[in-house]
């Protein structure tokens, strides 16, 4: 099982995102992008993550999942 970001429920905020703050493998990314609405997504880089299931946990918004 890997972790999917639902980016409709994601407020892509960098400074309070605990799960791209403590991914033990680094496998969340925040990334600049002017054609999302806040101006900015988060990404989960699925050949890093190692399903660790901590990010679920910690997500704020319930946006992430695993599967």
């Amino acid at each position: 099982m890997k972790a999917y970001i639902d980016k409709s429920k994601c407020a892509s905020d960098n400074r309070m995102c605990k799960p791209l703050q403590q991914c033990p493998t680094g496998a969340i990314a925040w990334i600049e992008d002017d054609d999302e609405p806040l101006g900015s997504r988060m990404e989960i880089d699925i050949d890093c993550c190692n399903g660790c299931g901590i990010c679920v946990e910690l997500c704020c918004g319930h946006c992430i999942a695993m599967k």
